[in-house]
């Protein structure tokens, strides 16, 4: 199979960045879906290994390089290496942090489930701590997650499956098109907000304090 060799890193504020963690391998379709527009694709250390596996070069790899092993060293460019040694952040921290050093403000990423619990979980905390800095969107087979900036509106069919998980407490949350409506309410760390549905497109969730992510699925799936 013939690899797209990644171009030349040259980075404008308006453009969009593909991250690719480490973790779980996202599908060919799901991958080819997210190359629309033909975003940045940066790899945090080893998630080079799932961009290779379809054919496409990453025009960056960061992170402190421990997972980037012989067959991503021989496949990639040196210059497209950026090593990142600081033991206080994870590898797809650093992945984001170069997109938005370079002016990036819209992320996608891929790669980040799977495997261990804790990685999986701190690497949905990550959508947090970007807040007010990069619109990110993290991506799995089943979900697009992302975080509630005060207001975040949700298109799609009628029994789209929508699920709203608070990260410690959130106050303040209403919600506008779903079949479960929430009125300033104070949703806590739980499964409150889990597998509600879009009534009317679009739905529209906005929340007064504290993080809340929103995932949106990608099936249909009524409650009778």
């Amino acid at each position: 199979m013939a690899l797209a060799v990644g171009r030349a890193v040259a980075f404008t504020s308006r453009m969009r960045a593909l991250v690719i963690a480490n973790g779980e391998s996202p599908s060919r379709e799901l991958f080819e879906e997210l190359l629309a527009g033909d975003p940045l694709v940066i790899a945090a250390d080893g998630g080079a290994r799932h961009a290779l596996a379809f054919g496409r070069v990453p025009d960056a790899v960061v992170g402190d390089l421990d997972s980037a092993g012989e067959a991503i060293r021989a496949a990639v460019p040196a210059s497209h290496f950026h090593r990142d040694a600081r033991l206080d952040t994870t590898d797809l921290e650093k992945a984001i942090s170069f997109a938005v050093r370079q002016g990036i403000n819209t992320i996608d990423i891929v790669g980040a489930g799977g495997g261990r619990s804790d990685h999986a979980l701190a690497n949905l905390s990550v959508l947090a701590l970007y807040r007010g800095v990069a619109r990110l969107v993290m991506h799995d087979e089943l979900f697009a997650i992302s975080l509630v900036e005060g207001e975040a509106s949700v298109e799609g069919p009628a029994g789209t499956v929508i699920s709203l998980v608070a990260i410690g407490e959130c106050r303040g949350v209403t919600t506008d098109g779903l079949r479960w409506e929430l009125e300033d309410f104070t949703l806590p760390f739980g499964p409150r907000g889990v597998h509600n549905e879009i009534a009317r497109s679009p739905a529209t969730v906005r929340v007064g304090s504290g993080d809340l992510l929103l995932f949106r699925g990608r099936w249909i799936e009524k409650h009778l």
